[in-house]
């Protein structure tokens, strides 16, 4: 039995990394359906990726430009999860609510952009779960689910990238006193989430 939030127990904050094919839509997704069951209180999801294409299908000039990068898998200039993280926060975050935030910090200005709006907001003391998968099980399962776009060689690039370019943000994190919970993605989806309670203080 996992323990009952109330209003009066500090919220909690959770910022999620991990390879393509580690599960991590998966986990943020069981977080979030526990956070809402137990918790009175309300979540803010940052999902940069459901951001950028919520930009892309509004069909502005900036969705424009937006699809040109993430079209064909590069990396959105810095500015633009930065903005779009300060917006959602400024419009919607009252001081009460979790945070659930993923797709975000690929980036040294990126990283350093979401460190200080944790500190301005008071959420110096967020967790981050960074889910660990090895180069060929994540071949394995993106392969798997069979979409046109992963083969062998597009899936090794993309892994190639998060080493060299997601990893140290990890390092710059750490090297600010953050809490990193370095889980296992390998086991079955229960066990994994099972990892995740116990680290973020969660489990029964």
């Amino acid at each position: 039995m996992i323990n009952t939030f109330s209003n009066g127990v500090h919220p909690i904050t959770v910022l999620f990394f991990g390879p393509q094919g580690a599960g991590k839509g998966t986990q943020v997704k069981l977080l979030m359906e526990i956070l809402k069951a137990r918790s009175e209180r309300g979540i803010i999801h940052i999902d940069m990726g459901q951001l950028l294409r919520n930009m892309i299908a509004a069909g502005s000039y900036t969705g424009k430009l937006t699809n040109e990068i993430v079209g064909v898998g590069k990396r959105m200039p810095d500015f633009m999860p930065i903005y779009l993280t300060t917006e959602a926060l400024a419009r919607q975050f009252t001081g009460e609510e979790h945070i659930i935030a993923d797709g975000l910090a690929r980036g040294p200005d990126q990283t350093r952009g979401w460190d200080d709006a944790m500190v301005f907001y008071k959420r110096p003391d967020f967790h981050i779960v960074s889910l660990e998968l090895s180069e060929s099980e994540s071949i394995k399962r993106l392969v798997k689910r069979g979409r046109s776009d992963d083969t062998e060689d597009a899936i090794k690039q993309r892994l190639s990238w998060h080493k060299a370019e997601v990893e140290p943000q990890l390092e710059f994190l750490k090297s600010r006193g953050r809490t990193i919970h370095r889980i296992d993605g390998a086991p079955d989806v229960e066990t994994v989430q099972k990892n995740i309670l116990t680290a973020l203080n969660l489990q029964g």
